[in-house]
């Protein structure tokens, strides 16, 4: 993207931090419904840029500088280089350049079938030690909830329960049979759970993060706060433990089995993601083979008979 094509934000970002932009393009991957770029400047430096393109972003964008704002330092999240907001307008929030990072996401390329994360030796761990030193950040006083908490699920789930046989995520009956075990943890959640003590990031998955340094050094940089706020201590884990297995880590269960509340409530939009036809197919088959995880996993933590027979969890 040169100078024909200029986008408006490379020279919001110029008058904001006086320097001369002379290249811009938009970033190889990630999702996010905001305007992003990442802009070289005349002096050799670099920044990633957000702008918001509607009310919704504008309020992710200012969730998001606030937490930046309160991580300053802490290596847990990009540098704040430059911040604009009228209170009106479309917010601007530019951060450090983490493109020479090593980003899990986009780790390695499988021809007509786009990117696959790759985890290196070693990343997971320090993804983990990453975790432990979030949960040790000081929380701001009267934090919002992160938004990534949903309500009640499992009502809602045990009505699919005949979508959910037929897409193969469990037995015929068996969610029926364990309705009232299942509907009572996640009840439970709400008054069970420590929910306002510790700052979580809310939206945590490979594409999300970055590796920073090398061997021994290195350490994991979170990205995309939109969805930060108070919320249980092992939020992020939780969120995270699935996917991380569909993508070559261990199994939740071998990883977590408790709180269970916590992993039932977070558990249940993945499941009815799963029946949502409306959604291109590999993104479907994500979310299914995310349910079938989260069932197995709620199913050891309960001691309840596996959803799938023909499928025995290990470990």
């Amino acid at each position: 993207m040169r100078s024909a094509e200029r986008p408006a934000i490379a020279g919001a970002v110029e008058s904001l931090l006086g320097k001369t932009a002379v290249i811009w393009r938009a970033p190889e991957f990630g999702l996010s419904a905001a305007d992003r770029l990442i802009v070289t400047f005349s002096d050799g430096g670099a920044a990633f840029v957000k702008a918001a393109r509607t009310a919704e972003t504008a309020g992710w964008l200012r969730n998001e500088h606030r937490f930046l704002d309160h991580l300053r330092g802490t290596g847990l999240a990009p540098e704040v280089q430059g911040w604009q907001d009228d209170g009106t307008g479309a917010p601007l929030l530019v951060t450090e350049d983490l493109s020479a990072a090593y980003w899990p996401a986009a780790g390695i390329e499988d021809p007509g079938e786009g990117t696959s994360t790759l985890w290196r030796p070693g990343d997971i761990d320090v993804l983990r030690r990453t975790l432990d030193r979030l949960r040790r950040v000081p929380i701001a006083a009267e934090l919002p909830r992160t938004t990534s908490w949903p309500g009640p699920q499992w009502q809602r789930v045990i009505e699919l329960a005949g979508r959910l046989a037929d897409l193969g995520v469990v037995t015929p009956g068996w969610l029926e049979a364990n309705a009232e075990t299942l509907t009572t943890v996640d009840a439970e959640a709400d008054e069970a759970l420590e929910l306002d003590a510790h700052l979580v990031h809310g939206d945590l998955r490979s594409d999300n993060l970055c590796i920073v340094g090398e061997a021994d050094e290195r350490e994991a940089r979170l990205v995309d706060w939109s969805h930060a706020g108070a919320g249980h201590e092992w939020h992020d884990l939780v969120q995270l433990l699935p996917t991380l297995q569909l993508e070559g880590g261990p199994p939740p269960w071998q990883v977590c089995t408790e709180p269970a509340p916590l992993i039932a409530r977070l558990a249940g939009p993945s499941l009815q993601r799963a029946c949502v036809s409306t959604q291109p197919d590999w993104l479907r088959q994500v979310f299914i083979d995310l349910a079938s995880i989260n069932l197995t996993w709620l199913a050891v933590v309960l001691g309840l008979p596996s959803p799938r027979p023909d499928r025995h969890p290990s470990g």
